[in-house]
């Protein structure tokens, strides 16, 4: 049996609905409720026994490591502050199913809280999309919540930010090319005991943003790493 695994490099740096952790069954970031527990989604249970301030989900192939960091407010300077905690999923393979929107499976899940642990916002990332799925999954957000508001990318200014405002939540969407450049593939032929280079096929990855509107000041302009670089607008 052959499988197709997908490395890619990364920038490091009572519930409510969701009763079992991150990987045993996907996230419905729909219903989301922001009260649900950090501890729900990430249990003592899956603390890693091998890395210090990680977790270990479960994927469809394998176990998926979560890094845990510390969000801080001038952290550069002598006066830096601690201001939240981020759960960073490290990779995934393209058959994973940590998140779902509208029948759209998401292949990672990225987390931050305050330091009490409350839930600030959670990014979903869709790997592997063709540029058809892409522009399904934004109809189908655009079908759920309306005309977006259109704003620039602070990390890359070419890309676009859509974001929907409704009561209870946030939404951003930003929709990326990857030409793979950064990506390496393995097929592994487990009859064979092989392991070879498999083809790069460019494609599109679409990161969906569900924002806590009670804290967006934590959010917007505090959070820089991984994933969320693409959560960010330009501020003129």
């Amino acid at each position: 049996m052959t499988f197709l695994l997908l490395l890619t490099t990364i920038f490091f740096s009572g519930c409510n609905g969701q009763t079992k952790p991150i990987g045993e069954e996907p996230l419905d970031l729909e219903s989301f409720n922001f009260e649900t527990k950090i501890s729900d989604l990430y249990p003592e249970k899956n603390k890693s026994k091998e890395y210090k301030g990680c977790y270990e989900i479960k994927g469809a192939l394998h176990t998926q490591i979560v890094v845990t960091d510390t969000t801080f407010v001038d952290k550069h300077s002598a006066n830096k502050k601690a201001i939240g905690l981020e759960y960073h999923q490290q990779s995934s393979t393209s058959i994973d199913k940590m998140a779902v929107f509208e029948n759209q499976m998401f292949q990672k899940i990225n987390i931050a809280t305050t330091i009490e642990g409350k839930i600030k916002v959670i990014n979903a990332v869709a790997d592997e999309l063709t540029e058809q799925q892409s522009e399904v999954l934004f109809k189908k957000i655009v079908g759920k919540y309306g005309k977006p508001k259109k704003l620039k990318n602070n990390w890359n200014d070419k890309l676009t930010i859509y974001e929907w405002t409704v009561k209870d939540r946030i939404i951003r969407f930003v929709s990326s090319y990857n030409d793979e450049s950064t990506t390496m593939k393995l097929v592994i032929d487990e009859e064979k005991q092989t392991i070879a280079s498999g083809e790069k096929k460019p494609h599109y990855i679409g990161y969906l943003f569900i924002i806590n509107p009670a804290l967006k000041d934590e959010v917007f302009g505090k959070i820089k790493t991984g994933d969320f670089v693409f959560l960010d607008e330009t501020i003129d």
